[in-house]
């Protein structure tokens, strides 16, 4: 807390195990390919999958979205000072995201924190940001904040990069305290007060909300990626227990039941993991080229990246909780992984935006953007194409009902029914990709789970 002058400085100390292995992987390039070469974020979204703790990757997270944010938007001089910190091999630095304050999570328009022009380029901003992850660990922070005299709601909102350190070594922000939450304690998470903050533009005053909700779409993207992988250990942990433990004179997965359970939850990760996969891709492909205002093909990557963060964050928290029933007791046991990776999975549907934020905010580039007639016409070009007449069949049926429950919406008021049609587009969406694939690759045990999942997830049989 206290520095040996006497001052104030409050820091945060992690195992140093822990410090190191996140500089293992960030001199893995999980950040650093994204804003050299061919700036493909592809590789960074995967390494949420393979890492598969929602906690340790979000200070990947939240570093790929700080090092993004200033090697886009951010002005010759800010990017001349502390870009080629994120690409060094020694200690590369980790970033963070200051958006939520006490009144204000999702609601970025109610922000209260403001924003002093103090010479070309530079600013200094004031107030108290309240859910602050990777608090101490990062050596800056994209923020944001109302520039005065502030502008009502989001439109008043610009972004900023902020280091965490002035040149004379000093602290820029004050870390308040640290959160006591459920579980990702291998992220730690505070609150931060903002006391005359030096900070730089990034962008322009006009789109500081778009490139604030830019960056967020990487995280979301993350999110997804990182709570599958949470579902793939908690579904390997019940295979292997169950490979393993007896009972009434078999092994668990040798009873129809357990294994059937084991298969379904197979089935709905591998089709949701595609179609995330998918969205990753898209979204990769358009990122660096798109600025605001954007084209209709950024809208139909940020279309899809809300229906998968919702549908991968269901999975994840239905695959995590479940694993841990069919393990019976031993799954409720501290001493074990399951009940740390359920707890790890739960905060994958609240990150970023709850279930419904992503209703809203996919109604809004569904309809208001077009981006739904787009994916719709995807979707139904890639279901008149498969060889399987009864998954042809029974897709069809699925996507006429999802057209026909659009169009209704619009009646009754489109944000009464969007959580819904969230959920069919997912499921609608992650069938037609996982099907296609299943006859691409031509492997019978890929046909059988692309079947299950129709009938399990899509249709009532």
């Amino acid at each position: 807390m206290w520095s040996v002058r006497g001052e104030e400085i409050n820091y945060v100390e992690v195992s140093p195990s822990h410090l190191q292995t996140l500089y293992d992987l960030l001199r893995h390039g999980v950040v650093s390919k994204t804003i050299t070469g061919e700036r493909d974020l592809l590789y960074h979204f995967i390494s949420g999958y393979v890492i598969s703790d929602a906690g340790f990757f979000c200070t990947i997270t939240l570093t790929e979205q700080t090092a993004y944010g200033l090697a886009k938007y951010g002005s010759d001089e800010a990017k001349a000072l502390y870009l080629p910190n994120f690409l060094k091999r020694e200690k590369p630095w980790m970033g963070a995201t200051f958006y939520t304050e006490v009144q204000a999570g999702s609601d970025l328009g109610g922000l209260e924190t403001v924003a002093q022009q103090s010479g070309e380029g530079k600013w200094r901003l004031r107030g108290i940001k309240y859910f602050t992850s990777n608090v101490g660990l990062a050596d800056a922070a994209i923020i944001t904040a109302k520039p005065t005299p502030p502008r009502p709601g989001a439109k008043g909102v610009a972004t900023f990069f902020a280091p965490a350190y002035l040149p004379n070594g000093r602290p820029n922000w004050k870390i308040l305290r640290l959160k006591d939450k459920l579980r990702t304690v291998t992220v730690p998470t505070g609150e931060v007060e903002l006391r005359d903050t030096e900070a730089h533009l990034l962008g322009t005053l006009d789109i500081g909300i778009y490139i604030a909700l830019e960056i967020l779409t990487i995280a979301r993207i993350d999110n997804s990626t990182a709570g599958l992988g949470l579902a793939r250990k908690a579904l390997w942990e019940a295979y292997l227990y169950g490979n393993e433990r007896r009972a009434f004179r078999k092994r668990l997965v040798e009873h129809p039941l357990y294994l059937r359970d084991l298969v379904e939850m197979e089935a709905k990760l591998q089709a949701t993991l595609l179609y995330t996969l998918t969205a990753a891709k898209t979204f990769s492909d358009v990122a660096y080229a798109e600025r605001p205002p954007y084209s209709p093909a950024y809208h139909y990557a940020r279309l899809h990246t809300h229906i998968v963060k919702n549908l991968a964050a269901w999975t994840s928290i239905e695959i995590t909780r479940y694993s841990m029933e069919v393990m019976g007791g031993i799954g409720f046991l501290e001493e074990f992984p399951m009940a740390k990776i359920h707890r790890d999975a739960l905060v994958t549907a609240i990150w970023e935006g709850t279930s419904n934020i992503q209703s809203l905010d996919m109604a809004e580039a569904f309809y208001r953007k077009d981006a739904g007639k787009a994916l719709l016409e995807d979707l139904a070009t890639r279901i008149n194409k498969l060889r399987d007449e009864e998954a042809r069949h029974k897709l069809t049926a699925a996507l006429q009902n999802i057209k026909d429950f659009a169009t209704e919406a619009l009646k009754d008021g489109v944000e009464l029914h969007s959580k819904k049609l969230l959920a069919m587009l997912g499921k609608a969406a992650a069938a037609t990709y996982y099907q296609e694939w299943a006859e691409d690759s031509g492997k019978q045990w890929a046909t059988a789970l692309s079947k299950i999942y129709l009938y399990t997830e899509v249709i009532d049989k």
